[in-house]
This record gives C-alpha cells, sequence and structure tokens, in this order.
C-alpha cells in the first residue's frame, strides 16, 4: 500500500494545508490479475487540486471514504462531481462508489438537493452507508476495510485497511481518546492520526500531543504520522511531544507526503 496525504490542516485557513485528504493505492489480485484501487479518505477543500499536484488523477479515483460530515472534510465533494460531470477527458466505464456513516444517503441527498444533475457524472455512482458501530468489515480487491466509532460528531468514525499482503493502516479522523480507536488500531503498520491542538490549549473532540501518543501507545502500532494540524500545534516540536509517551516512529504530516507501508 502506498499513502499520500493530500490535506493535512483544519479549518484554519492556510497556503501550505489544505484540508483533510489521504489517499491509499492498494494492489491485490482479481482472477489470477493484479489489481487495485485508489482509495480517497476524506475531501476537505483543495483536496482536488491537491491530488493532481500529487500525480493523481481524482477523475480516475475508484472510492471514496468519509469519516464525517463536517465542511472541512467534505467541501470538495461538489467540485469533484461537477468535474467528473463535465471535464471527463476520456471515457471511464468503471463505477465510483462513495461511503461514508450513517446517515451519509441523506447527507449525501442534501447535496444532490443543492446541486441537482450537476452532481451526476455520465456513470455509474454508488452510494452507501455504514453503520456507526464496531464489527463490521467490507471486502476490497487490496484488502479488507473495517470501522469503528470515534469521539467527535455523532456520525463520526475511525478506519482500518489490512492489506491482501499483510499491511496495515488505520485512519483515525477527527476524534478524542475513544477506546474504540485504540481496538481498531491494535498493531497497525501506520496510524495516520489527527493532532489538532497543544495539551495546553485542547479542543473538545480532537486530540492532542499527549492523547495522540496515548492512542498509539495503548494500540502499539508501529508507525504514526500526524496529521489535521492546527497553526497552534505546529509551534511545538511534535515529535519530541508525543514522543514522551510514545517509543514508535513519528512523521509530522505535510502536503503531498508519499510513504510506502
Amino acid at each position: 500500500m502506498r499513502l499520500t496525504t493530500i490535506g493535512t490542516g483544519g479549518v484554519f485557513p492556510n497556503t501550505a494545508r489544505r484540508q483533510s485528504c489521504a489517499i491509499i493505492e492498494t494492489s491485490g489480485e482479481t482472477s489470477g490479475e493484479t489489481s487495485g484501487e485508489i482509495l480517497v479518505f476524506d475531501l476537505g477543500n483543495g483536496a482536488v487540486r491537491g491530488m493532481l499536484r500529487a500525480g493523481l488523477d481524482p477523475l480516475f479515483v475508484d472510492r471514496l471514504f468519509f469519516t464525517h460530515f463536517h465542511p472541512d472534510h467534505t467541501t470538495d465533494i461538489p467540485s469533484l462531481m461537477f468535474s467528473m460531470k463535465y471535464g471527463m477527458t476520456e471515457e471511464r466505464t468503471k463505477p465510483l462508489r462513495i461511503v461514508g456513516p450513517h446517515p451519509f444517503e441523506e447527507f449525501w441527498g442534501k447535496f444532490k438537493t443543492v446541486w441537482g444533475d450537476w452532481m451526476e457524472p455520465d456513470f455509474l455512482v454508488e452510494v452507501s452507508e455504514l453503520p456507526v458501530e464496531s464489527g463490521h468489515s467490507m471486502e476490497l480487491p487490496g484488502g479488507a476495510l473495517s470501522w469503528t466509532p470515534a469521539k467527535h460528531s455523532p456520525e463520526s468514525i475511525a478506519y482500518r485497511l489490512d492489506s491482501t499482503n499483510g499491511a496495515s493502516f488505520a485512519y483515525t479522523g477527527d476524534t478524542e481518546y475513544a477506546e474504540s480507536v485504540v481496538e481498531l488500531a491494535r498493531g497497525a503498520d501506520t496510524l495516520l492520526i489527527e493532532c489538532s491542538a497543544p495539551d495546553d490549549a485542547p479542543i473538545p473532540g480532537h486530540l492532542t500531543p499527549s492523547s495522540a501518543a496515548r492512542i498509539a501507545s495503548e494500540a502499539e502500532v508501529g508507525r504514526v504520522i500526524l496529521t489535521h494540524l492546527f497553526p497552534p500545534v505546529l509551534e511545538l516540536d511534535l515529535v519530541t511531544e508525543v514522543g514522551k509517551g510514545f517509543d514508535g516512529e513519528i512523521i509530522v504530516a505535510e502536503d503531498g507526503m508519499r510513504l510506502e507501508i
């Protein structure tokens, strides 16, 4: 698997950091043939252009997964769908699958109410929603996707992908410390984890360096990549601060960063 951090910022406008978006490129085998998919996790402001800057074609991603409905994770939905409707320079035959936590179908319907036919490209789009509870999984060509409730908004979930080659990746989305997220991330090779605020100025529904370290340490992950970074937390030496509670590899994400998992 390959991870690209497209957007690593949050609600604060920032020329260096777009809003939340991460991409996993998977590889697998179907009917004896090599296959893989491009999976998009969240689609905040600037994500579509960020994909282009990272050398990825946003018009041919395979699946969109949303952690919750806040604008800094969903704002580029109309931009992507409008481009898919009118900006395709070659035919797309494979469907686009869009998934989010309950009540995602209602949320998507509101987008369509506002934007109408501009949200409907000339190929199949499948929209579905996931129960906001643990214990479920979805088989994908490159591995198995699972999820669990996060502690942020009522619909918030975190994701985990276990690839067919044995690699594992987890993404917290937005959350406070939550045992459910610890269990989801347990033993993961790489944990993309939000770290929004300093410990001396915590924000409800978000993690600080110490609480991010607590999740990573309790889950015994191999590596953490810190994302959803607000300006005050970026003033800190985050590797040192998180390292006080976690002894694995620590990386501060940057937009366009690409890592193998």
